[in-house]
């Protein structure tokens, strides 16, 4: 039937050929439109701001509409990376480009009073010395707008002569530290802090410094003591200069969350007292636990402590976790070869907690903690777990099994013991491994189980919701639901997935 009930039988060869061309150059027309034009300012602003600045300023060829959208862009973000720009003077006319753009959002913002801007953002993976000049010039200019937030990454230029390598690293200058005073969110990255100055950051709400250097640890207190509205806390590889040891003490009554992370494996850094009394969330990875005082810090909800554990007897650590009342969610983990064996958690509003062992042999004891509903391990087979409690939990184990080739019959007696110890309630369990065969038994240890299972059956039989991810071919899985079923004749639910690496 043709448009307007005509039959089309019933047109005339140049008639249909007409139709047919209309029709197909309307169907062009709708393809060729330039929807996104149509957008209002607001969205393609939302949109142009998620780009690099290099990006944003090209779509001003687009038409004249397009021409000058780039200046209403509320961030301003720059991308300078050696592999693009490898000589010294391809950074030197990048510099330039950084500036001319500068300049015009300058123009922009004195004759057009929507033209505001709040985020400075510059990535530098090429950092020279000869670019100080620019580097702070830029960053006076983000003060001088007022925006609320800078994020400045660089890296560290190599230089020195027959007697080795000296690290040079950009000094943020005072310009930023003293007079951003509408700063919300500062994030730095391999910088130099000096400590001559008072920093200044009265609307500071989140700090972020990754592999910073000090000069000395005034430049912590002082920075603390000059940002009284600071909530988050990120320190990272953070060092002093020269590379010498040093204490570290966080001091804030503003401080909500702080994290703390030393990824290197032998850190200077010992984190000696946290005096935060209104601190919710705190993370510490990689900084030792035996000195550490945390004792005025009790309305922490939110503890991970991944840790060196240079403790002879896990009292002091059971001690903090019972202390804590609000605590709701722990992580522990083992660092290097420090064993956390039969560590005791006593605890009455917890109710998540995470485990991530791959260091050594780990026993948990969960004697008291009435809310307890879900439990997520990370690790080897090296774990062992009981409840004194019958609290009825969800559990999901993400088994770290591909350093083994081979899964002979020592690892299906291992993952059977394994199995076994986890001695808890189980509502709905989920189990990560990597490989399907890792959990398919062969027949001759079958027949070992059966016979021993005539004297004594296993704790764990009584699983009665199970979900495994897994990598499986089509072929395998039927034969991995039989081997579930055979380990867990229980079951009443099984679904079977494709694990998915992060």
């Amino acid at each position: 039937m043709a448009e307007n009930g005509v039959e089309e039988n019933s047109l005339r060869p140049a008639e249909k050929k007409r139709l047919k061309t209309t029709s197909s150059s309307s169907s062009s027309a709708e393809d060729d439109e330039d929807r996104i034009s149509k957008l209002p300012d607001a969205l393609i602003l939302h949109i142009l701001s998620f780009l690099p600045t290099v990006d944003a300023v090209s779509t001003s060829l687009l038409s004249n509409r397009w021409k000058r959208m780039w200046y209403l862009v509320p961030n301003l973000s720059f991308f300078i990376i050696a592999s693009s720009y490898k000589s010294s003077q391809d950074r030197e006319k990048l510099c330039n480009y950084v500036d001319s753009c500068l300049e015009h959002r300058k123009k922009a913002m004195f004759y057009n009073c929507n033209s505001v801007l709040t985020s400075f953002k510059l990535q530098m993976d090429c950092y020279e010395r000869t670019k100080n000049l620019y580097l702070d010039k830029w960053l006076a200019f983000a003060v001088e707008k007022k925006v609320t937030e800078v994020n400045l990454c660089l890296s560290e230029e190599v230089g020195g002569d027959e007697d080795g390598s000296i690290y040079y690293l950009y000094c943020i200058p005072e310009t930023l530290l003293v007079k951003a005073i509408y700063l919300t969110i500062l994030e730095l990255n391999t910088v130099l802090l000096d400590s001559g100055y008072s920093y200044s950051f009265p609307s500071l709400k989140s700090l972020s410094l990754t592999n910073v250097d000090i000069l000395d640890t005034s430049v912590v207190d002082k920075l603390l003591l000059g940002s009284p509205s600071l909530e988050k806390l990120s320190l990272i590889d953070f060092d002093i200069k020269d590379r010498r040891p040093y204490q570290l003490d966080i001091r804030s009554s503003s401080l909500k969350f702080l994290v703390i992370r030393f990824f290197m494996i032998e850190s200077l850094c010992t984190v000696r007292q946290i005096e935060v009394i209104n601190l919710e969330s705190l993370e510490l990875v990689g900084v030792p636990f035996d000195n550490l005082n945390l004792s005025v810090c009790k309305a922490i909800k939110n503890l991970s402590l991944i840790c060196d554990w240079n403790i002879e007897e896990p009292s002091s650590l059971e001690y903090l976790i019972s202390s804590l009342p609000l605590l709701e969610n722990l992580t522990l983990g083992n660092w290097e070869k420090k064993s956390l064996d039969h560590i005791k958690i006593s605890s009455q509003q917890l109710k998540s907690f995470n485990v991530n062992n791959y260091a050594d042999a780990m026993t948990v004891i969960i004697e008291w903690a009435p809310q307890l509903a879900s439990f997520y391990y990370t690790g080897d087979l090296l774990f062992r777990m009981s409840m004194v409690s019958s609290n009825s939990l969800n559990g999901t184990f993400e088994l770290e099994i591909a350093k083994y080739e081979d899964y002979n019959g020592d690892w299906f007696i291992n993952m059977m013991n394994f199995l076994m110890s986890l001695n808890c309630s189980w509502n709905m369990v989920t189990l990560h491994v990597d490989r399907a065969k890792a959990l398919i038994f062969p027949k001759n240890l079958k027949r070992m189980f059966e016979n021993w299972q005539c004297t004594c059956r296993f704790p764990m039989l009584n699983w009665e919701h199970l979900r495994v991810f897994t990598e499986c071919k089509g072929e395998e899985e039927s034969e991995l639901r039989d081997a579930l079923m055979w380990i867990f004749p229980s079951l009443k639910t099984l679904s079977i997935g494709e694990r998915r690496s992060c």
